[in-house]
């Protein structure tokens, strides 16, 4: 079993990747800030959405399928496309790469004059946010020390957490604005600080040491390790430090050696069956139902009688209340083990969206102030358990099930179908419910069902195990190297003080 030792958070390298996790703020921002500004009478009037006297063109259901579309279609490629970046010139160079492109979409969407050029930047928009989001989702898992690997990963859903609610409350303030043209534009420009920022940060921030070491590069690996722990005056600490340090390193010594090729990933068996699981984890996180009702929230508080007004006020409050539970969840990842908070958030979400289907099916354009009230308490609690665990589980541990030498690969596939579920959702989502209306939510709350099995059959904790450790409990007990936390360990050889059996094949 991990050891339970209490260790001091490393405040240091905790606040460096705070810096690193804000690659997942513009991600999340850019989803979100699209649903308000499509109720911008000069942005529709100047994309050919509205005529002048404000009637939907009659192109207006394409259009509006394209903005949201296109930002998925980029994204799915953007990730891959870190994916490649990260592995020949590092995490870093990840970031680089997301950030750089982020603001070449963010200031053409600000600027544009026209849909085609919207859509064209709509695109690297998403390329560019989602490059930066896998950059983060890859890199912090491999600085974090086992003992708050969770509170450290789960920054990425306490930023997209943070980038959600951004967008609502700056969505709501603008609602409000006088001048029609700064409306639109000026939410549109607002998260170009946040890949500034990382550009500026970048001379400070650390490259990842498993990385380094999979290139060969010990002592500058050493370094950095050294300096994201705490090295106390303690014999027994240091010893420690130095053990897990040995791991990495005889462990990115015999991965060399190994097929992490795109083919690789698919030709060898444990490699796919990590995709697999990965790929069907990150489209349970959005089959729940969430990207659906963060793109429609507005949609579904009309249809339950509220005004305008209320509508972005619900809308922005509900977001402060789940980046609370994106807090909520990092902090208590590590206490109470990855699965264990994942079923807990899909079982409060099959509730929630169950009873969420059944009040709208009764209460929608109905007078009943109180089946409206709780049409919306409802879409509050969904959404604080789905901060909770799912969106804080499913990062964690997307970043940390995959081997080091294939990490970037497994990483860019999997959040890669995150966007493909959470285009196909969107893509339907308006034609369900003209057809099905309520009976939609039913849909999602069977397969959140199903996602709760799936996670509790499928799924071993992976909690305060080192990532070099992790390979093993996906039963590749063959390839790792040395086993540093208390035993037995499936595979171990107990004659060689916790050393597998192949740990001859290193080359030192």
């Amino acid at each position: 079993m991990p050891s339970e030792t209490k260790i001091p958070v490393h405040w240091g390298a905790f606040f460096l990747c705070v810096v690193i996790s804000f690659g997942q703020f513009v991600g999340a921002y850019e989803a979100v800030i699209i649903g308000s500004t499509l109720q911008k009478p000069d942005f529709m009037r100047t994309m050919g959405l509205w005529d002048a006297d404000g009637n939907e063109m009659p192109n207006y259901s394409s259009l509006v399928g394209a903005i949201t579309g296109l930002f998925q279609a980029g994204a799915v490629f953007g990730t891959i496309a870190a994916a490649v970046v990260m592995e020949r010139w590092g995490r870093k160079a990840g970031l680089i790469f997301g950030c750089v492109i982020s603001l070449v979409g963010l200031a053409g969407m600000t600027g544009c004059q026209n849909v085609a050029e919207f859509l064209v930047f709509r695109f690297i928009s998403g390329f560019g946010t989602w490059a930066c989001g896998a950059s983060a989702s890859a890199a912090i898992p491999e600085l974090a020390p086992p003992s708050h690997r969770g509170l450290f990963a789960g920054l990425n859903g306490v930023m997209i957490g943070l980038g959600v609610a951004t967008a609502s409350y700056v969505g709501m303030g603008f609602y409000f604005c006088e001048n029609e043209v700064a409306s639109w534009r000026a939410p549109m420009g607002i998260p170009l600080f946040a890949p500034l920022a990382i550009l500026i940060a970048i001379p400070y921030l650390p490259e990842s040491p498993r990385f380094l070491l999979l290139k060969e590069k010990t002592q500058e690996a050493r370094q950095i390790f050294d300096r994201l722990n705490h090295r106390s005056s303690s014999t027994e600490e240091s010893s420690e430090l130095d053990a897990e340090f040995n791991q990495m390193q005889q462990q990115a010594a015999y991965d060399r050696l190994l097929d992490g090729s795109w083919k690789g990933i698919f030709t060898t068996p444990t490699y796919r069956k990590r995709i697999i699981l990965a790929c069907i984890l990150a489209s349970l996180n959005q089959s729940t139902g969430v990207f659906v009702i963060n793109n429609y929230g507005q949609t579904f508080y009309k249809a339950l009688g509220f005004s305008p007004a209320s509508r972005q006020l619900l809308q922005g409050n509900r977001d402060i209340l789940a980046l609370l539970g994106n807090l909520v969840g990092s902090w208590v990842v590590d206490r109470v083990g990855r699965k264990p908070l994942l079923l807990f958030s899909f079982a409060g979400c099959f509730i929630c969206i169950l009873l969420e289907g059944v009040i709208v099916g009764q209460y929608a354009g109905t007078d009943n102030t109180a089946g409206q009230n709780a049409g919306v308490a409802f879409l509050y609690i969904f959404l604080a358990f789905y901060a909770v665990g799912i969106d804080v589980g499913t990062y964690v541990y997307l970043g940390e099930m995959f081997p080091n030498h294939i990490r970037v690969k497994g990483v860019g596939l999997s959040l890669a179908s995150l966007n493909v579920t959470a285009a196909i959702y969107l893509s339907i989502t308006g034609v369900a419910l003209e057809s099905i209306g309520w009976k939609f939510f039913m849909i999602f709350a069977a397969i959140t069902f199903v996602g709760m099995v799936w996670v509790a059959i499928f799924l071993p904790e992976t909690r305060l195990l080192p990532l070099e450790e992790i390979e093993a409990l996906f039963g590749n007990t063959s390839d790792t190297m040395v086993f540093i936390t208390p035993g037995p360990h499936p595979g171990e050889n107990k004659s060689s003080g916790g050393e597998m059996g192949i740990a001859e094949h290193i080359e030192r």
